[in-house]
């Protein structure tokens, strides 16, 4: 009888013990989103990005402007050109075209390697507060607030005010 008692005791001491562990547990989360959008280095760095786009977005008109004037001209004067220059000035057309396509993807390149270079600071930055904050406050996860359906804030800590308190964030 003493060899059937030991196992369950072992099973229901493993059972408290167990209990016990995942009620001290921590759990917090944070609108990571919210966080960084409050982070002045955010505004910073979008108002940096809108500049460099504009800056790329003027040189890309300034070659298009070209291809319309020489596509007017086309239009206008192809009845009275041979078929030797309404062919050299098809190539220009078709060579402008090109020369827009490839500057617009280069554009996109550009921008998206300029945003990611702005923007990934900001994103370690927050990053680090937040793992900061966990860890100093004992927390063994931290869920993105956004991510989830339901967060029951009597049983998870909302780390946001305490991270932007360590940001320096009003």
């Amino acid at each position: 009888m003493k060899n059937l008692l030991k196992p369950v005791f072992v099973i229901a001491f493993a059972m408290l013990v167990s209990g016990n562990i995942f009620a001290q547990q921590k759990f917090a989360h944070i609108n990571r989103t919210e966080l960084i959008q409050s982070m002045p280095e955010f505004k910073t760095s979008g108002e940096k990005l809108e500049a460099y786009g504009k800056e790329l977005q003027s040189s890309f008109e300034e070659v298009q402007v070209e291809y319309n004037k020489r596509l007017d001209d086309f239009q206008k004067n192809q009845e009275t050109w041979t078929d030797e220059k309404k062919e050299v000035k098809t190539q220009e057309l078709i060579s402008i075209q090109r020369r827009l396509e490839e500057q617009r993807t280069s554009i996109q390149e550009s921008y998206g390697k300029k945003e990611e270079e702005l923007f990934m600071p900001v994103l370690k930055k927050a990053s680090d507060a937040i793992n900061k904050v966990a860890k100093a406050g004992g927390y063994i996860y931290v869920f993105e607030s956004s991510a989830v359906h339901y967060v029951d804030d009597t049983q998870s800590t909302n780390l946001l005010p305490a991270v932007k308190k360590e940001l320096g964030i009003n």
